[in-house]
Order: C-alpha cells, then sequence, then structure tokens
C-alpha cells in the first residue's frame, strides 16, 4: 500500500534521548503504529546508521515502514534487508579519506585516528555505509564508548575541512559538530549537489516507488534537520528547546513550534495534533485526532 502520508521523525532529540533507544513521551510508539497501520507511515530521517535505527524499530515494536539514514546517503525499504546507497560513486572518496585518518580499531569501535602528526583515540562508527562519522566527547556517549579525549573537537573539526577542502571538495563536505561531539563527513552527488536530508523526497520516491509524492511532515530539533524541512513538499514541525536555528526556519516558513519541549515532554504529540488541525491527515483527520486522544487523553482532555 502506498502511503496517504509520510510522517518523517529525526531520531536524537526528537523521538528519544540522545543516544537511547526508547521513544518518548510514552505511549508515543503505539500511535506512530496506529498511524502507520492508517496508511500515514512512520519514516525515520536521520544521521544515524541503518543497524541504529533498526534497533530503535525493534525496541519500540513499531512497523517498519523503511529508513533513510546517514543524511539521506542510504536507505532501506519496507521490511527489506538490503541497504541501498544514494549515489555510490563518492563513497570511494569517503574511503580514501579513512585510509588518510589511518583508522586503526583498537578495543572495540574506538580506533586510532591520525590528526596532525598524533595519534588520538576516538569511536568511529562502524554501521557507516556512505559517510564517516568520529565521536569526539566522551562525557555524552560513555554508555556505548569509553575513551579519553586528547583533542578537541572544534581540532577534529578544522582537520576535517581544511583536508576535505585540499582533496575532496568536489564529493564531500564536513558538516558542523551535532551537540554530543559527533562530526561527520558526508558526500556529494554527480552534479556537486549535497548528500543530506534534502534529499528526502528524492529518496521517498525511490522507496516507495511513487510519482506523485504525499504530504510529508518532517519532526526534528537540530541545525542538520533544516534540509529535511527544506523542499515545498515538507511541513515543517520543531519545539521550544530546538536549535535556534531552525526555529528560525520553521517560523520562516511558517510550519510549527511547540511550545513543549522534546523528546521527553509532548513536542512531537502537539506537532500530530497541529497537522490535526491543518488538515494534513484529510479525511483521516478525525481517526487521528481518536487516536491521540485515546492515548493522551489525560494531558489533552
Amino acid at each position: 500500500m502506498e502511503p496517504k502520508s509520510v510522517l518523517a521523525f529525526d531520531i536524537d532529540g526528537t523521538l528519544t534521548k540522545r543516544n537511547t533507544y526508547n521513544i518518548l513521551p510514552e505511549g508515543l510508539a503505539t500511535v506512530l503504529n496506529a498511524l502507520s497501520k492508517a496508511g500515514h507511515y512512520f519514516l525515520p530521517v536521520t544521521g544515524k546508521p541503518i543497524a541504529y535505527v533498526s534497533r530503535l524499530i525493534q525496541t519500540n515494536h513499531l512497523t517498519d515502514r523503511g529508513i533513510i539514514a546517514e543524511n539521506a546517503g542510504v536507505y532501506r525499504k519496507p521490511e527489506s534487508e538490503t541497504i541501498e546507497i544514494f549515489e555510490k560513486e563518492s563513497v570511494k572518496a569517503i574511503c580514501e579519506l579513512k585510509e588518510m585518518l589511518g583508522l586503526v580499531p583498537s578495543a572495540g569501535n574506538i580506533c586510532d585516528v591520525f590528526i596532525e602528526g598524533r595519534i588520538h583515540k576516538m569511536p568511529v562508527d562502524p554501521e557507516d555505509h556512505s559517510i564517516l562519522t568520529l565521536f569526539t566527547d566522551p562525557k555524552f556517549i560513555s554508555h556505548r564508548w569509553q575513551f579519553e579525549q586528547t583533542i578537541t573537537t572544534e581540532e577534529v573539526f578544522d582537520f576535517l575541512q581544511k583536508i576535505v577542502q585540499d582533496k575532496w571538495d568536489d564529493q564531500l563536505k564536513v558538516i558542523p559538530p551535532f551537540p554530543d561531539g559527533g562530526i561527520q563527513v558526508i558526500r556529494k552527488t554527480h552534479t556537486g549537489r549535497i548528500i543530506d536530508k534534502s534529499l528526502i523526497v528524492d529518496v521517498i520516491k525511490i522507496m516507495f516507488e511513487m510519482t506523485e509524492m504525499p504530504p510529508i511532515a518532517m519532526f526534528g530539533d537540530g541545525h542538520n534537520d533544516v534540509p529535511a524541512m527544506t523542499p515545498k513538499e515538507v511541513t515543517a514541525i520543531t519545539f521550544s528547546n530546538a536549535h535556534p536555528l531552525l526555529i528560525d526556519f520553521v517560523k520562516n516558513k511558517k510550519g510549527y513550534i511547540s511550545q513543549s519541549l522534546a523528546p521527553d515532554n509532548y513536542g512531537t504529540v502537539e506537532g500530530l495534533y497541529w497537522l490535526v488541525k491543518t488538515n494534513f491527515f484529510k479525511e483521516d483527520s478525525n481517526l487521528v485526532k481518536r487516536i491521540l486522544n485515546n492515548t493522551f487523553k489525560d494531558r489533552f482532555s
């Protein structure tokens, strides 16, 4: 069945606390399943690797409607085990960058990384297929990896910026660090377009083999979610605790900014109620409202 609409969600800071798997607030996962069953598909759109998002789907017993991951560098169709790479050509440049950094595993996912003539230890996400993700700040990811910080996030970012601009400026781009100290190097298409979440419409067309797009709503909290909200087909939704750049973008696009927080408050839920009011769900508006009221009646009655 083709989706009647697509409910696209960033993960960290939107659905879950950073680098955790439990969807908040309680009851939201049940609502997302009910909406998917009604044809309004839940679709993760994230910088995380597909394997990470698959664990999130399993942990929360979500209906699998596919995944857009690695900032749209890869995707997986609904209930498929095949990971598809969007524009494979520039993956070679990512591999060459990894070789230059001398990424040698030293303990688990902790790698020796060669930067500015010195070896530094930091986690490198081994599940990425089309991007490079380095984690530089141990305090945010101690539940996953243990390491001693010997170089700052800013130093790693500046170094990567320089070598990418010198050697692969036509194929790669370093994006600003995330709040958890993660730094990603993403790719460009053969035409020079950045492969990021702005390709959400292109990838959805491929995933569901559609020529006409259903309505799309994108929920996010970070500056890297701006590209996913940029296409004209996408309705933008964010929260009062989101990145200021994203809040300004959503305001200018006339999207919705919840006064509640996300993920552990009701920012996402209020976003869904707002979509009901705007007739996003069309003939299913009353159905969606009933689903929300049945789960969150104590909060929104």
